[in-house]
């Protein structure tokens, strides 16, 4: 077999199959852009910005208006924070699901989504049910496999896209350990542990007596990427005001230390992971709309676990036979637990997985609920429904935040990862429900 990365290995591993397929349709039936008419894949942005999959002229549209995102139960439709709104029918919406079958208003303009079968070609991946450290089996993983053998053999920024617990840290250490620059190094930098102080220095370095406490000279993180990766983990965490030199960076290839009159030249592939919804923070003025454009050159999705099917029984024996390799009764307890949890919507993914197979180690249990319920918290229907709701949301904030803490290991920033809120907005609530000091 031919080494990663090479022409022949990527035709040995990777072919497009022809296959009927459930399409969906997303046609523009009201507005200038009548008529105009894209598949929906994965997701699909509909504004007036170039970046668009579905561009429209509708000046009441947001450059950046809307995102369609293709989920088992249906299309997604998320508002990217635009001016005008979403609306289906009469009711304005930030976040729904429709059925394939369904119709939305953006502006002056009616979108009609239509499923249908259709024969189409796409690729699928021969390599067996890995891709270096990724594991699975079912068809959205194969796809992503079959994206991402491809992308070996290009050097071009990727911007990885999914949920917080999916694994986005592993295809970022897949490509560079796979690919053109696996001789070189690999350096990671986590966004949402920087500041806009320790952001400059991190990424671009400093000379000694920069500022106080250089003591000595410190290459930044592109520097030690040279001839390599870099990582940057929750870019969109990264402060609004170290943004335009991030972009100079990507656009010139080259960087300036803190204190430094000259640039200095840096060769770098860049692979960029979020969790959050870069386009609406575009629309709000919080990531720079050009740093959006230079990073998502291409854009891969990770599937959450929820919609991996088998993969999930596979991961959790994998899982099991790394952190206790021959434990026949754990291995039994396993089979039991994902049978009794199969309608779980592993809201951590696979971060949640590794955590209930290491409780199911310790205590023999999962930690699971034994059924869903609607929250634990008793609805007081005495009060007026506003105080209740208040009431409701304090009371689900507590416990979240507990829990969340308590699998976190009381790590603040680490929990503001997994939750997808910010760390300053997280630390606030937590200090407001009394939950700890910390203010460190």
């Amino acid at each position: 077999m031919p080494d990663p990365w090479t022409k022949e290995w990527v035709t040995k591993t990777v072919f497009d199959v022809e296959e009927d397929e459930r399409v969906l349709s997303v046609t523009v039936v009201r507005g200038d852009d009548t008529g105009s008419s894209c598949v929906l894949g994965e997701r699909l942005l509909v504004g007036t910005a170039s970046a668009a999959g579905l561009r429209l002229r509708d000046k009441r549209v947001s450059r950046l208006h809307c995102e369609l995102r293709r989920e088992r139960d249906g299309v997604r439709v998320i508002d990217l924070g635009s001016k005008n709104g979403v609306w289906l029918g009469k009711h304005r919406v930030n976040d729904a699901v429709l059925s394939e079958n369904g119709r939305l208003r953006v502006g002056h303009s009616a979108i009609e989504i239509k499923a249908s079968t259709q024969r189409v070609r796409s690729g699928r991946w021969a390599g067996g049910p890995r891709f270096g450290e990724l594991i699975g089996e079912s068809r959205p993983m194969q796809q992503m496999f079959a994206l991402l053998a491809k992308l070996l053999r290009l050097d071009s920024p990727v911007l990885v896209r999914g949920e917080s617990g999916t694994g986005k840290e592993l295809i970022a250490r897949a490509l560079h350990q796979m690919g053109l620059r696996r001789d070189g190094p690999l350096v990671i930098v986590d966004g949402a542990a920087l500041s806009t102080t320790l952001a400059d220095a991190e990424l671009f370095g400093h000379e000694r007596g920069a500022f106080t406490g250089a003591e000595t000279s410190r290459a930044g993180a592109f520097e030690r990427a040279h001839g390599g990766t870099l990582f940057l983990d929750e870019i969109g965490e990264i402060p609004l005001a170290i943004q335009p030199r991030l972009l100079r960076v990507l656009a010139e290839g080259t960087v300036q230390r803190i204190g430094a009159g000259e640039r200095r030249r840096v060769d770098v592939r860049v692979i960029a992971a979020t969790h959050r919804p870069l386009e609406k923070m575009v629309n709000e003025g919080s990531f720079r709309e050009d740093l959006f454009h230079r990073l998502a050159v291409i854009s891969v999705y990770v599937p959450p676990l929820r919609e991996r099917g088998g993969d999930i029984a596979m991961l959790a024996r994998h899982l099991l036979s790394e952190l206790a390799p021959g434990d026949g009764a754990a291995l039994g307890l396993l089979h039991d637990a994902l049978e009794k949890h199969a309608g779980h919507g592993w809201p951590g993914n696979v971060r949640e997985l590794r955590t209930l197979v290491r409780r199911l180690i310790a205590l023999g249990d999962t930690g699971l609920p034994r059924a869903r319920n609607s929250g634990g918290s008793s609805l007081r229907i005495d009060l007026p429904f506003h105080d209740a709701k208040a009431e409701w949301v304090a009371s689900f904030e507590r416990r979240y935040l507990a829990r969340l803490l308590d699998e976190c290991g009381g790590n603040v920033s680490e929990a503001a990862r997994r939750s997808g809120v910010s760390r300053v907005h997280l630390t606030r609530l937590v200090t407001q429900h009394g939950l700890r000091d910390v203010n460190q």
